[in-house]
């Protein structure tokens, strides 16, 4: 166990310190992309796109920051990023990659490194889940990642402290997650060469729209009852 810390540890300093050093020698070249104030899709796209032949190593890392940093940089702009900066193939790596990394550097930082400080910050709200999620991790985690609820970095953490295994904790997520990383890299992928009478460009766009009506549907009849119950 003291091991698997000290081990996980050292590869979180190396990743921040490799993070640290490219940010500080791209600051040197464009100080417009760490003005927080005007970070938007295309800053993000600029922001990764500077780092030139490392700039798909640097999207899976700034995928992992974002697990810890929810808002930073903001997981849309990062998801969407992917289409238009790999294409269809590269993006939809990228994009899985970046889940699989994040996901899994969230679920072994609360069971090895932070479980206290994850404890403390949920204050029993995660236990209902946690019990759930340690009977039957896969299918009750499976639900949840398709709908998007509870968020990702939250349950991360809860699924860490619980006794899931770490084989259900990634099959579930990622077949979970396929669903959105698809659509959104091809959606984006779309947009980057926009043509008004693509068929395929509109069709993403209305089973994105389809896919969270349907899922905003899911979590309103989930919070009702919820409601219901705690009376």
């Amino acid at each position: 166990m003291k091991f698997k810390k000290i081990l996980i540890f050292v590869v979180v300093a190396a990743v921040l310190g490799a993070i640290g050093y490219g940010i500080i020698q791209h600051y040197q070249h464009c100080q417009q992309c760490f003005n927080i104030k005007s970070i938007n899709a295309d800053v993000v796209r600029h922001f990764i796109e500077g780092f030139g032949n490392w700039s798909f190593i640097v999207y899976i890392l700034l995928y992992v920051a974002n697990t810890f940093t929810p808002f930073l940089p903001p997981i849309g702009f990062l998801s969407l990023a992917a289409g238009v900066l790999f294409g269809p193939f590269g993006g939809t790596i990228a994009l899985t990659l970046g889940t699989w990394a994040g996901t899994t550097a969230a679920f072994f930082t609360a069971r090895y490194i932070a479980r206290p400080w994850v404890e403390k910050l949920l204050q029993g709200k995660g236990d209902a889940i946690n019990q759930k999620l340690s009977k039957n991790g896969f299918l009750i985690l499976l639900p949840m990642r398709l709908v998007g609820l509870p968020p990702y970095g939250i349950i991360d953490f809860i699924c860490g402290i619980s006794k899931m295994k770490y084989r259900e904790f990634v099959l579930a997520t990622m077949i979970g997650a396929a669903p959105w990383i698809i659509v959104q890299v091809l959606l984006a992928d779309r947009f980057a060469n926009f043509n008004p009478k693509d068929p395929v460009m509109w069709g993403l766009l209305l089973a994105f729209v389809l896919m969270i009506v349907v899922t905003g549907k899911i979590v309103k009849k989930q919070q009702e009852k919820e409601a219901i119950e705690s009376k």
